[in-house]
């Protein structure tokens, strides 16, 4: 590995590996990327360096500025160490339900952050949970708070379309580390921008390629490509656009809490992959597909995040 002049400069590029154990007996190929390896833990870096440098090139953020986001963890994490790195404020609404939140909050101070803690009542007690649910509380602060106060920039993750060419860059890197031989690609949704991204660079590359998007079981609105998808000034931006742009999405699929906390246990020990929930229920709806495919067909997905956020409290949450 080459020497750098910025920890900016590690994220992205990073492993594609593939699995061996939990796909025992099956024909087809799944392929991990490792996302987790970005400086702090996840996917999301891609996210909020892209998100802050192209607001400060649109003039939109601006030194003395504050960065505030609603977010269920990594986002929130990744604007933490980006904001502050480059001199910001940084607000987080932090919006997971119960000790899980309180977990990441340590996260997101430690990057020097200030946290406030939602825990959306209605949520609490049900296991895995929808960021683009759970998120709405803390958006709600955010969008009072950027119209009262012409130096708040808030991130708007969820509607924010550098978020979807940031992940781009990841469907490029896909293409590249298997010389183009992907047949489908798996990815949970939390803002759905990695699954728009990446999607529209392997659509773009094959149409053949299927695009499937996994959900918690949890989740109290529906997504389904084709159907339109509530909008408002705090929610649907990028999802409402994904799941109505013809021939992107193949098929959303729900998973269970406990698929997914299973599955990524069977990662942690079996394959030495160190991933979040999300990442189960993305290798447990990959090995789905690659039962149906035949010898030689390649699924790849995204493990988004580091297992260390996940010890106190496993949940399937995006």
């Amino acid at each position: 590995m080459s020497a750098v002049d910025s920890v900016i400069e590690l994220i992205g590029n990073t492993p594609l590996v593939r699995l061996n154990s939990v796909t025992e007996g099956l024909d087809a190929e799944v392929w991990a990327k490792l996302e987790y390896m970005n400086p702090t833990g996840s996917i999301k870096d891609r996210v909020a360096h892209r998100m802050i440098e192209d607001a400060e090139r649109q003039g939109h953020l601006k030194p003395g500025y504050t960065i505030v986001e609603s977010s269920t963890g990594n986002t929130g994490t990744s604007l933490s160490f980006m904001g502050t790195l480059k001199g910001y404020r940084v607000v987080i609404y932090e919006t997971t339900p119960g000790k899980m939140g309180e977990e990441k909050k340590s996260l997101m101070t430690g990057y020097g952050a200030e946290v406030k803690t939602i825990s959306p009542k209605e949520y609490e007690g049900l296991g895995g949970v929808p960021g683009a649910e759970v998120e709405l509380s803390g958006r709600r602060i955010c969008l009072a708070l950027e119209k009262s106060d012409p130096t708040v920039w808030w991130a708007r993750q969820f509607a924010n379309p550098s978020g979807v060419e940031a992940q781009k860059e990841t469907g490029r890197e896909i293409l590249e580390q298997t010389g183009g031989r992907v047949d489908a690609f798996v990815s949970s949704i939390g803002t759905g921008g990695t699954l728009m991204g990446v999607a529209q660079v392997l659509k773009g590359h094959s149409e053949k390629v299927k695009v499937v998007g996994a959900i918690p079981a949890g989740s109290k609105k529906e997504m389904k490509p084709g159907k339109p998808y509530p909008k408002t000034e705090i929610q649907g931006g990028i999802i409402a656009e994904m799941v109505m742009t013809p021939d992107l999405i193949d098929d959303i699929v729900q998973v269970t809490d406990g698929e997914a906390v299973e599955m990524a246990l069977r990662l942690w020990r079996e394959e030495g992959v160190f991933a979040g929930m999300s990442s189960g229920a993305n290798v447990a709806v990959a090995l789905r597909l690659a039962e149906e495919m035949g010898r030689g067909q390649r699924v790849v997905t995204v493990m988004h995040d580091n297992g260390d956020r996940h010890l106190t409290t496993k949940h399937y949450v995006t």
